[in-house]
Order: structure tokens, then sequence, then C-alpha cells
């Protein structure tokens, strides 16, 4: 499995480009700092993913997913640290996507998973 880095400087434009291009689904998952995993959505449709910067020190990434006929699900990562994208070596797209944060790390495993051309530059 090859590992991407998004760079910090180019979070903001991962996070739209994520939003714009992807029509899949997502199963998300918290792993909190006690090492326990939790669900959050399993195989809802993503709606956004958003970075908005609440303070100069303070980011927070705004996941939404879910039917068009439901309420979406919202899931934050205060103060991401890392983001970082998981390549499957059998099909050549990113299947996974895990954001490091202040109280734990969120996984996100897209279905199907993301063309490597949508993020062509922002690995750079």
């Amino acid at each position: 499995m090859t590992t991407t880095e998004i760079p910090q400087k180019r979070w903001k434009q991962f996070c739209e480009r994520i939003s714009e291009l992807y029509r899949g689904a997502v199963s998300i998952h918290i792993i909190g700092l006690d090492g326990r995993k939790r669900p959050v959505a399993d195989d809802v449709p993503l709606r956004t993913v958003v970075l908005q910067k609440q303070t100069l020190c303070n980011d927070v990434v705004t996941i939404e997913a879910g039917r068009p006929d439901e309420r979406p699900l919202q899931h934050q990562i205060v103060e991401p640290i890392r983001i970082v994208l998981r390549k499957d070596g059998e099909s050549g797209r990113y299947n996974h996507l895990e954001i490091f944060g202040e109280t734990g790390t969120t996984e996100i495993d897209f279905h199907p998973g993301i063309n490597p051309a949508l993020l062509e530059k922002l690995a750079a």
C-alpha cells in the first residue's frame, strides 16, 4: 500500500477538490487517544469536506456525509496535524484517508477509491 501525505499548505485545496469531484460513499471511524476504534458512518454518500480556520492556530476539518433525503451526519476533526492518503496496490486508487488530530485519528474509507488524477499536484 502506497502512502501520500498532503502538505499542510494544500489542505484547503485537497478538501475542496474532494468535495467538488468525488461522488462515492465513505465509511468513517474514529480511533481515540485510548486506542479504541468506533464507527461514525458506514457506506454513506460523501457530501463535503471543508477546512475552516477558527483562529490563527485552530483549524477544523468538517466532513458531511449522508443520503440526499436525510439530514447529513457531520464529523469534525479539531486541530488536524497530518492528512495521509493510502493507495490500494491492486486498483491504483486512494481508498483510505487518515486525519490525525489533537483528540485522535479519523479514518475514512472511500467506496470506490479516489482516482489519483483528481489529486495531481497536491502532494508535491
